[in-house]
């Protein structure tokens, strides 16, 4: 309570609009503070909804192991190297294997000069493909599905 009393006494020595200043000062702060993270958020959800337009909500389906992997980069190195995006552990699957990328809502594949190859619904591809809903891709003999994805559903 000593602290409390000096504390007020301190205040009343201090003329009314040196309070007054401090406390508008405050208050202008805390109101700048809230903007600023109601702007953050604003443009958070803005910046959702531009992936989610340019992502067509893909994930790729591991029936396997009944793991959903969503694609939320618009480039996805896949390999088995730890620096791999998509990391398959099965020694089919090279270091350095595929790229998926989006562009304009449309997902595409890469092989990257894979040893076992990258097939897209049981075909070897050259080059870039592009993929639909449904589509299986297999990564050596790593199978996975590109499939639109539901709301709600679980990320890994």
């Amino acid at each position: 309570f000593i602290m409390l009393d000096k504390l007020l006494t301190s205040l009343q020595e201090i003329p009314a609009y040196s309070i007054f200043i401090s406390a508008v000062v405050v208050i202008f702060i805390a109101v700048s503070v809230l903007t600023m993270f109601g702007k953050a958020r604003q443009e958070k959800e803005i910046e959702q909804l531009r992936w989610d337009k340019v992502s067509a909500h893909m994930a790729l389906y591991d029936n396997a192991r009944r793991v959903v992997i969503p694609l939320e980069a618009d480039e996805i190195l896949v390999g088995r190297h730890g620096a791999a995006d998509i990391r398959f552990t099965d020694m089919s699957v090279s270091r350095y294997h595929a790229v998926l990328y989006v562009s304009n809502g449309v997902w595409s594949v890469m092989d990257l000069g894979s040893k076992s190859g990258t097939y897209v619904n049981g075909r070897k591809i050259r080059s870039q493909v592009k993929l639909k809903d449904m589509d299986e891709i297999r990564f050596g003999t790593k199978s996975v599905v590109i499939r639109q994805r539901r709301r709600g559903v679980r990320n890994v």
